[in-house]
């Protein structure tokens, strides 16, 4: 994992619910990423890159990836079945039927949901990340990995190509935040 600015004053002060994080089985049978298993030990819960709040297991806390993920998941579906097969809304990377294999894991405070493609699981155990922009507005291609995302957040061109052309280079930083 990426060496990060630290930028809480206090000492980590979440618990992640290792428990969870170890024996949760997604619907492949297999555990999490190995880069978001790694990424949810060593950092917990917080604002990454000064934009993102990865959701990570916390019990039956608000910001628990078991609260967020289904909740984001069913504003998914329903928007996608409200608006039935609209392919704009797949552009620029998305391929037909993806939105069905989406398991949103991550969102920016600017809107955007980031989701693996849980029908493609590599031979690292990796699933590739996509980025679904403000409103569902369209998908774009993230990175491999957990750790590949991070660093294109902090590539001045490479964010570009995740987020849209409006983004600069992500701080690489990294906030604990308090479970509301």
């Amino acid at each position: 994992m990426r060496t990060f600015e630290y930028l809480s004053k206090e000492p980590r002060f979440v618990t992640v619910d290792t428990n969870c994080l170890l024996t949760h089985k997604l619907a492949d049978g297999q555990s999490f990423p190995p880069s978001y298993l790694d990424f949810a030990t060593q950092l917990g819960w917080g604002r990454l890159c000064g934009l993102l709040l990865v959701y990570v297991p916390l019990g039956q806390y608000p910001d628990s990836w078991l609260i967020q993920s289904p909740k984001i998941r069913q504003y998914m579906d329903d928007f996608y079945k409200e608006m039935e097969y609209d392919a704009l809304f797949l552009e620029p990377d998305g391929y037909e039927g993806i939105e069905q294999y989406l398991l949103p894991f991550a969102m920016s405070e600017n809107g955007e949901y980031l989701a693996w493609d849980t029908s493609r699981r590599d031979d690292a155990g990796e699933f590739p990340i996509y980025v679904l922009a403000a409103r569902l507005g369209g998908i774009r291609y993230g990175a491999k990995d957990l750790y590949e995302f991070i660093e294109k957040c902090t590539d001045e061109a490479a964010v570009k190509t995740m987020f849209g052309t409006g983004y600069s280079a992500l701080p690489p930083t990294f906030e604990s935040l308090p479970l509301t």
